[in-house]
């Protein structure tokens, strides 16, 4: 058995799939500093190999590849996963962005990797957010036009993939961290909204606020919206998989959906729509005074809509 043949072996091999999760963005790089600073290690394997290996008890070398696959593995699968971050607790950060009297309109931009969103009106200031967050505080930013009277806030989920090992199921998981995010926006001013959403309940409240336009993304979700009639003509555009879609809007606002998905199933029992070549469409569209039209794509989606008396409130 050619141990150093091994030994190379193993470290290019364990080296290279840490760069490829680094690569990937499953790593950062700052694991290389927690694997650096295990250099001692080198010293007693490349020791263990030398004492062992012209001897009876050559078989031991074996330890020198091993302790190699360990220091280089090691930090990946511990220090930067859940192996090394068991007791931490969640935290709630608090971000808020006044409102403008010069503003005619805005933009919002919204990516949580896991968890539970709601977002609804009801705050004094442009927007107002409450985030969960464990290790990585997501990012926030505001910009205001140089051109025009209007503005784009964003929040992006910093969290990272966790990852551990279940004793259960005997196999290495990962996935992200589930989040609990509540956002206010202003109702003052119109509004249009990008949300990025995966693995979890996503309520989307626009009953009392201003949108022009939205576009969602949604995977392995649950996605409730409830429309307004603040605002006369809406157009919405869903990409979803593997997702529950309820939609509720004004009893006196028409629907056209111009759906390109793969519909699992759909229920329609409080609202008429005629079907016609992939577009469903409520039979007063063209003569209703507020119109919402909806372009849907994706797979595998349970689609519900609702109408609802506006006194009924959310």
């Amino acid at each position: 058995m050619n141990i150093r043949r091994i030994r190379n072996g193993v470290i290019l091999v364990s080296a290279g799939v840490v760069l490829l999760m680094n690569t990937t963005d499953h790593l950062p790089w700052t694991v290389w500093m927690n694997i650096f600073s295990l250099w001692p290690i080198v010293l007693v394997a490349i020791g263990i190999e030398l004492l062992f290996k012209r001897t009876k008890l050559a078989f031991l070398a074996i330890l020198s590849p091993l302790l190699f696959l360990t220091a280089i593995l090691g930090p990946a699968f511990f220090f930067e996963t859940d192996f090394g971050r068991m007791h931490r607790t969640s935290e709630t950060y608090l971000w808020s962005q006044d409102l403008d009297s010069a503003l005619t309109k805005a933009t919002a931009i919204i990516q949580l990797k896991a968890g539970d969103l709601k977002l609804s009106s009801g705050t004094d200031k442009l927007i107002s957010a409450e985030l969960d967050y464990r290790d990585r505080k997501p990012l926030v930013s505001y910009e205001r036009s140089n051109t025009d009277s209007s503005a784009t806030v964003e929040i992006k989920d910093s969290g990272r993939t966790r990852r551990g090992w279940s004793l259960s199921n005997g196999c290495f998981w990962g996935g992200w961290e589930k989040k609990n995010w509540e956002i206010r926006l202003t109702n003052s001013i119109p509004i249009d909204l990008r949300v990025d959403t995966k693995a979890g309940k996503t309520t989307l409240d626009l009953s009392d606020l201003k949108i022009n336009d939205f576009d969602l993304v949604a995977k392995a979700s649950t996605l409730d919206i409830k429309i307004g009639n603040l605002v006369n003509v809406v157009t919405g555009t869903i990409e979803a998989k593997a997702t529950k879609l309820s939609i509720s809007l004004p009893e006196d606002m028409g629907l056209r959906i111009e759906n390109h998905a793969k519909l699992s199933s759909t229920s329609f029992s409080w609202i008429t729509l005629k079907e016609r070549d992939d577009v469903f469409e409520t039979p007063d569209f063209d003569q209703a005074t507020r119109k919402l039209t909806l372009h849907v794509d994706g797979s595998a989606i349970k689609l519900k809509i609702n109408k609802y008396q506006r006194s009924e409130g959310i």
